[in-house]
Formats: structure tokens, C-alpha cells, sequence
């Protein structure tokens, strides 16, 4: 009862804020999650007329965020009972090659839009949700809603995510381009750097200390298991930052590019992930072992949990791997 009531007035003082800073003509650009919310209450009290529909709106991002921009939106769709229309990538960071190339070469490679209807093809208004969610007059008409993302909601119900189709129908197609050693169990690493560093980005930078000691209790439970294993780190550092894993024999993966290395990431046995929107969506793909490191998105249950100091939750790895059948 109390989380509630200090809850309710978190959101009475944030509302009271956001609306005075639309009166005096200031953005609420910086209210997102808040005016996410207000959508999500206005559903909630069946304000929102029901035959609007949910979609991606605009987001330059990398590859990572746009995907989960799109699947959490389709997810919290799902949940609150709207129709999802799949907007295709418009933009793609990080490219790899000519910028609409690389876009279109996004966009076939994943296939987020499977079955689903194209927002092209939707005939309601489009409004992006900033604007939705401060004039509720719009609320009484039928709009495609566009969405910078829906993380939070799902932050709050983590399941949601990692039980939409696309990972299983992702997982068979990597799998067809990923080969394995036979009776060897593949521990895939994504070690993040280039676009972090201890100095400027201290939030999202995992020193190597903490990855080591989670590759040390994966191998040592592996060991224990009688599992013969192979450990392959995936970063775009420099030799110099990934020194350490290579004088601990860890291989440095060959993958051309970003998207061989998430089919990798998918199609491990094992797969220790980053503080990065990049391998948490490869561990909604995956089927194996995923050893989650603490960051805003939320743990999927069957994940394995892991400490700040890179040290894994142990029961939870055993339970894990007895679950992991002969090539995961």
C-alpha cells in the first residue's frame, strides 16, 4: 500500500512538471519514460481508444537499440491487447558499409518484420508518442502510435521479450551459418569496448578483471561437468585492451562483422553477455547458457544471474547446464 501511494505521487509531481514545461513551451523530450507512462495508464483506464495500434517511431541508433526498440514494442503491444505494425529500419549505426546497404542488409539479415503487417500499410494517423501523450484529445480516435521504445514496460515483466517468435526463428537461421566443433561446448564473450571506456563511459564499461572471473566460473563448472569447452571472445578492442584474454589461451574471434558475431553470440553454448542492447538481444535468441551482467535491461528468468565483480551466481550456472543437452 505504501509503494503504491509513493508511487502515485512520483507520478503526480512528474505530470504536474511535464505539463507546465509544454505551457511554457519547453520540450518534454527528456520526459520520455514519463509520457510513456502516461500512454500505458491511459490503456490501463481505457482512455486510449482500442483500435489504435502501436509502431516504431524515430530512433538513429545502433544495431542493438533499434532492435530492441522494435521488440519491446511489439511485446508490450501484445500484452496490452493492440495491433503491431513492424516499421522496417531506417537507420542502422555502426555501419558496416554504404549507410542504405547496410540498413537494407539489417533489415533481411533479422527479419523482425516476419509475418507481421507493414506500418506502410497501416491507414490510421501516425503520431509519434511524445506528442500522443500530451494532448489527449488524440486519445479519442484510432492512431498509429510510434514509439521511441517500450523498455521499461517491459523491464517490469521480463518474460515478455523473450517470448516473442522471432528468437526461435532467428536461432534456426544463425544456426545454418555458425559451425561448431562437435562434443565441444562453444563459450562465446562479448567483450564491449571501442564505444566504451573506464574514463568516458564508466556506467557501460565492464573492467577485464570483473570478464575474466565470470569465464572462470563458467569453465570451472564446465570442468566440474566433465564438458570438453572452447572460450571465443567477440570485441572490436584493440590487441592492447584484449591482452589478458589472449594470454589466458582465449581465442579472439575471427567474425568479419558485426552480424557473424551476433549469429556467434546466438548459436553458443554458452554466452556471457556485455552491458550492451547488442548481446542482450542475442541472449533473447539464444538457447543455451546465458549469463546476464546487471545493466538498465531487466534479467529473463532463465537467465543466470552475475555480480558487479564478475563472479556468477553458481546454483544457478549447475541448474543451467544440466538443462544444456548435447549442443545446447
Amino acid at each position: 500500500m505504501l509503494n503504491k501511494l509513493v508511487d502515485e505521487m512520483r507520478y503526480s509531481g512528474r505530470f504536474a512538471w511535464v505539463s507546465a514545461k509544454k505551457t511554457l513551451g519547453i520540450s518534454p523530450k527528456s520526459d520520455k519514460a514519463h509520457l510513456c507512462e502516461r500512454i500505458v495508464r491511459g490503456i490501463a483506464r481505457g482512455r486510449i481508444h482500442p483500435d489504435s495500434a502501436f509502431t516504431a517511431g524515430i530512433r538513429p541508433d545502433g544495431l542493438g537499440a533499434v532492435m530492441i526498440q522494435r521488440l519491446s514494442i511489439q511485446a508490450a503491444a501484445s500484452d496490452m491487447g493492440f495491433a503491431y505494425y513492424h516499421k522496417p529500419f531506417d537507420f542502422v549505426g555502426h555501419q558496416e558499409m554504404e549507410l542504405e546497404a547496410w540498413v537494407r542488409h539489417c533489415e533481411a539479415e533479422f527479419d523482425l518484420g516476419h509475418g507481421l503487417p507493414q506500418s506502410a500499410e497501416c491507414e490510421l494517423p501516425y503520431v509519434e508518442f511524445l506528442d500522443y501523450a500530451v494532448d489527449e484529445r488524440l486519445w479519442r480516435e484510432p492512431h498509429l502510435i510510434g514509439f521511441r521504445e517500450m523498455f521499461r514496460y517491459c523491464n517490469a515483466r521480463p518474460h515478455l521479450m523473450d517470448s516473442l517468435p522471432w528468437g526461435a526463428r532467428y536461432r534456426a537461421r544463425a544456426r545454418m551459418h555458425v559451425r561448431s566443433a562437435p562434443d565441444t561446448c562453444r563459450v562465446a564473450v562479448h567483450v564491449r569496448r571501442g564505444d566504451v571506456s573506464r574514463a568516458e563511459t564508466t556506467k557501460r564499461f565492464t573492467p577485464n578483471a570483473a570478464i575474466l572471473r565470470s569465464i572462470e566460473g563458467v569453465v570451472r563448472e564446465l570442468e566440474a561437468c566433465g564438458l570438453a569447452h572452447e572460450v571465443e571472445i567477440h570485441s572490436n578492442g584493440s590487441p592492447e585492451e584484449l591482452r589478458e584474454f589472449l594470454d589466458r589461451g582465449y581465442r579472439i574471434s575471427d567474425a568479419p562483422g558485426a552480424i557473424e558475431s551476433f549469429r556467434s553470440l546466438v548459436t553458443a553454448d554458452v554466452l556471457v553477455m556485455a552491458k550492451s542492447t547488442f548481446s542482450y538481444v542475442a541472449g533473447l535468441a539464444a538457447s543455451g547458457v546465458v549469463v546476464y551482467e546487471p545493466q538498465d535491461y531487466a534479467r529473463v528468468p532463465r537467465w543466470v544471474e552475475r555480480n558487479g565483480d564478475g563472479t556468477i551466481v553458481d546454483e544457478q550456472l549447475r541448474e543451467a547446464l544440466a538443462r544444456l543437452g548435447p549442443r545446447g
